[in-house]
């Protein structure tokens, strides 16, 4: 990661007040998490958000270590648990006689939905207390259910931040949850 995209490079996120969305778990704070500057985007425009930037493979390289950190921190809660249907690397049609799909890794099981906004959305759950993460919509945006217990919000975003700068920022979030 080079010096100009660790200066650039920062991480929003904001609590989502449960009549704006039904996505955490019962008793559960739900977070958004995203990276910025963000490609422009329609969406995050109209939530209200207006930091926009060109973002190269150094920016994609630090947001995929985000959602590593991400992963790892929910993993702390327990064992994970799929709940949406887990992506598959199927081999073409011709050597489908000789090798077997495959399900993806974690974190490409998490990536893929951010990316391609065609593909179904992510959701797994973390431990029996109401951890989850999804992710979709070909947004780059981490729908957090942390349950009541340490660390406070804030705590599990400034850890999972790591080396790069924190902002609270509310939006208007009907414009970008999960379909």
């Amino acid at each position: 990661m080079t010096a100009s995209t660790q200066s650039t490079f920062r991480v929003h996120w904001s609590a989502v007040p449960p009549k704006e969305a039904d996505l955490a778990s019962p008793g559960c704070p739900l977070l958004a998490i995203w990276p910025a500057p963000v490609n422009h985007d329609v969406c995050f425009e109209e939530a209200g958000f207006t930091l926009f930037g060109d973002n190269d493979e150094t920016w994609d390289e630090a947001a995929e270590e985000l959602l590593k950190r991400v992963i790892e921190n929910l993993s702390r809660f327990g064992a994970m648990e799929y709940l949406s249907k887990p992506l598959r690397s199927d081999p073409p049609w011709y050597l489908r006689l000789f090798r077997a799909g495959r399900e993806l890794p974690l974190q490409q099981q998490a990536l893929l939905p951010m990316q391609w906004d065609s593909l179904p959305s992510f959701h797994a759950r973390f431990g029996e207390d109401g951890a989850a993460l999804r992710t979709g919509n070909g947004h780059f945006l981490l729908w957090v259910s942390l349950p009541n217990v340490q660390p406070a919000s804030s705590e599990f975003v400034k850890r999972i931040a790591g080396p790069w700068p924190v902002f609270e920022t509310r939006l208007r979030w009907a414009v970008l949850l999960p379909r």
